[in-house]
């Protein structure tokens, strides 16, 4: 029994909620309970709403209550950007294990204090990168380690969606509460990405953009809308993002390409089941990661008579939740999955994409120790 405190009662705190009560229900041994015990926010009317949805036993407005909780094993921190360094490492040495959204901060000053103040502690503890737990992107990363597409020379990536609605701005289009925006927000998770399947990256050049404006007028420190980048990796191989949270047609236009010598592959995030491979000669063909040997395809109910049917984006945070739950019961945190020293490097890598925007030329990607 894994007993959970949760700072964050909007979307993304309601998404964990969600994910980690059906985590608790996967097929993988050994089994895994968890109680709900404590929900954090400062808007009560939202945190009693979510208490009783998701069940959980108590709210309150001060984190401080949550973090430090002797009833508390696992901190899910789903708050506002600038808000992850003081809870997390409260709750770090404290001794609780920590689970905190990404960007792991809203800068890479305050990403880097937490990733060494937690590590300062025994907490085990893991960035919410849920890209890596979704089985499409766990069998491209399958083939590019095995050799299959051969040296990898290209990644290419486009993140692209709509968030503005006309309503107020929320926290995340301020620059104070939520670092950088479009750059921050989306290109931080393809970025990983581009990390956790084919290397790390080393110098970039950048552009940005800010159109937005708040028509209430309460953040007048509006981040970027949007970003172009190219980048060179440490293996050798070249990369380009873009990120838009402007792109008014898009639900959720994810896109991630990978070029080897000997073969090709695709990701497209509204057809999440789904990895296209091309050939040399034989053009693309389309391959259902849904098969028993695929990743996480024993997740949940055995493969039968019925096949195996295909998943969508709340099962992959319960995939996602699952790896947490299964780092506080072993104590250590499992390869791939991302550490806060994974969260630390990411930040680094957009506060150096933002820096060249700035500067107009390439910037080294320079990590600390």
């Amino acid at each position: 029994m894994i007993r959970i405190g949760l700072i964050g009662a909007g979307f993304i705190g309601q998404m964990h909620a969600l994910a980690f009560r059906n985590a608790a229900m996967a097929s993988w041994s050994p089994k895994i309970d968890i109680r709900l015990v404590a929900l954090a926010d400062q808007n009560v009317e939202l945190a009693a709403e979510a208490q009783k949805r998701y069940g959980f036993e108590r709210i309150t407005t001060d984190w401080r209550e949550v973090a430090g909780a002797a009833d508390i094993d696992l901190l899910i921190n789903c708050g506002p950007n600038h808000l992850h360094a003081e809870p997390s490492i409260a709750a770090a040495q404290a001794g609780k294990s920590v689970f905190c959204e990404k960007p792991l901060a809203g800068s890479a000053d305050q990403a880097y204090q937490l990733w060494k103040g937690v590590g300062a502690t025994e907490a085990t503890a893991m960035c919410a990168f849920m890209h890596r737990s979704i089985p499409a992107l766990n069998l491209a990363r399958e083939m590019i380690k095995s050799g299959e597409l051969g040296e990898i020379r290209h990644f290419r990536s486009r993140f692209l969606l709509n968030m503005v609605t006309g309503d107020p701005l929320s926290w995340r289009f301020s620059r104070s509460q939520a670092g950088l925006g479009a750059l921050g927000d989306l290109g931080s998770h393809h970025i990983d990405q581009a990390r956790f399947l084919v290397g790390e990256v080393s110098s970039v050049a950048a552009m940005t953009n800010t159109w937005t404006k708040d028509p209430a007028g309460k953040v007048i420190d509006v981040n970027d809308d949007s970003f172009v980048c190219v980048a060179q990796l440490d293996n050798g191989a070249s990369a380009s993002f873009e990120a838009s949270r402007v792109a008014s047609a898009h639900n959720l236009g994810g896109f991630i390409e990978i070029d080897g010598s000997k073969r090709s592959i695709a990701f497209h995030m509204e057809r999440l089941n789904e990895l296209v491979i091309y050939e040399p000669k034989r053009g693309s063909r389309t391959q259902m990661v849904t098969q028993a040997d695929h990743p996480y395809s024993d997740f949940w109910l055995p493969i039968g008579i019925q096949g195996q049917h295909p998943l969508g984006w709340n099962e992959c945070f319960a995939h996602q939740a699952r790896h947490m739950l299964e780092a506080v019961a072993a104590g250590k945190l499992i390869a791939p999955r991302a550490t806060f020293e994974d969260g630390y490097r990411v930040a680094e890598i957009v506060e150096t994409i933002a820096r060249s925007a700035q500067s107009r030329s390439f910037e080294t990607v320079n990590f600390r120790s």
